[in-house]
């Protein structure tokens, strides 16, 4: 019970937030969508340590164990939309091509920033140890 009473909480916390995203994009009309800006909230909650972790994590690592499931009616509804395929294809292949390229870049210099400082924190906690 008290599981179950902390997972609509934490869902909660969550959807308070991508709605409060949704909120700030329509009213200061910016050109990202409200749940980009509701995510980008939560990073910040996460960085600054105003939000924990611990107060999202039983619901959001359920919503990240069951994400294919939120894929399911998305690509239903492409099926539908074979027209639009044909008609904007090229320019819907170019955009994904680009845009996973860049995604790899990102993440693959991401990565090597990271364990490079990782590598420096092995490395200076050897020479205190000495």
């Amino acid at each position: 019970m008290k599981k179950s009473f902390t997972f609509i909480m934490q869902l909660l916390m969550l959807l308070i937030l991508c709605k409060l995203g949704y909120y700030l994009s329509d009213h200061l009309q910016l050109p990202i969508p409200g749940n980009v800006i509701g995510m980008i909230l939560l990073f910040i909650l996460l960085q600054t340590r105003i939000l924990k972790v611990e107060w999202i994590e039983l619901t959001s690592g359920f919503l990240v164990k069951h994400l294919a499931f939120f894929f399911i009616p998305i690509s239903i509804s492409l099926m539908t939309m074979g027209w639009l395929f044909i008609k904007f294809g090229l320019p819907l292949a170019l955009t994904l091509g680009v845009s996973l390229i860049f995604g790899f870049i990102v993440s693959a210099w991401t990565v090597q920033k990271l364990s490079h400082r990782g590598e420096v924190k092995k490395h200076d906690n050897a020479h205190y140890h000495l």
